[in-house]
């Protein structure tokens, strides 16, 4: 008898949460943003969360990022539930560090992605999971460009591990496989002066693949067919 009455407490105490935790003031009603947003459309955030199933008890938190994840310009997504009827959505935008490629961008952090933009970015182009090596790499060269006055404008690493430069003047610095760094100093320490005295000239290519020196191309002259 004590066992039929527990079985039956039990069953009761189910049924009465299930009707609690269903109860319309449960359902997620309100949607709380927080981000640091410049690209990426609140309006949107809040529509998305809008289409979330579920109330606070058995709203999927998991399925829901995934879909606010699909919003242009979301990085990641981290939602909270507020009680009694409220999400909390955490959004982290993607910060454009570099073009990558012929459509894609590339974040701080070398991952690529896909987004309309046209702002003022380096182009760089390089192997499928190159972007963190190709980033980090734009940035030392840039540091050793800066006493110059110069930056790179767009950066190549081929399929077989050589760089090439091309600067904000339209020159190309072609580097090679694994540049050596004592001939890379001593090239950028010589530039004031080669440049100054036209042997660099703007737009034109150096070759500094060899061991001993480096040859110069001037620009390409344009034909009248161009």
């Amino acid at each position: 008898m004590a066992v039929c009455l527990l079985l039956f407490f039990i069953a009761g105490v189910k049924v009465g949460l299930h009707w609690v935790i269903h109860r319309p003031f449960f359902q997620i009603q309100h949607t709380v943003i927080r981000g640091n947003l410049h690209q990426v459309d609140p309006a949107l955030v809040t529509k998305a969360a809008q289409r979330v199933q579920g109330d606070f008890f058995t709203v999927d938190l998991g399925a829901a990022a995934a879909e606010l994840k699909t919003i242009p310009w979301v990085r990641v997504v981290h939602l909270h539930r507020i009680w009694p009827n409220a999400l909390e959505v955490q959004v982290e935008e993607q910060i454009p560090a570099a073009y990558w490629g012929d459509e894609g961008l590339l974040n701080i952090f070398g991952e690529p992605f896909v987004a309309d933009y046209l702002g003022e970015l380096p182009h760089l182009s390089g192997p499928r999971e190159a972007g963190p090596e190709m980033l980090q790499a734009l940035n030392r060269f840039n540091r050793d460009l800066e006493p110059l006055g110069r930056s790179v404008a767009g950066l190549v690493l081929s399929e077989r591990g050589a760089w090439t430069l091309t600067l904000d003047d339209g020159s190309h610095w072609l580097l090679g496989r694994e540049p050596d760094a004592a001939r890379w100093q001593r090239f950028l320490k010589a530039w004031p002066e080669l440049h100054q005295n036209g042997v660099i000239p703007a737009g034109g290519t150096v070759d500094l693949r060899y061991a001993n020196g480096f040859t110069v191309r001037g620009p390409r002259p344009v034909s009248k067919e161009d």
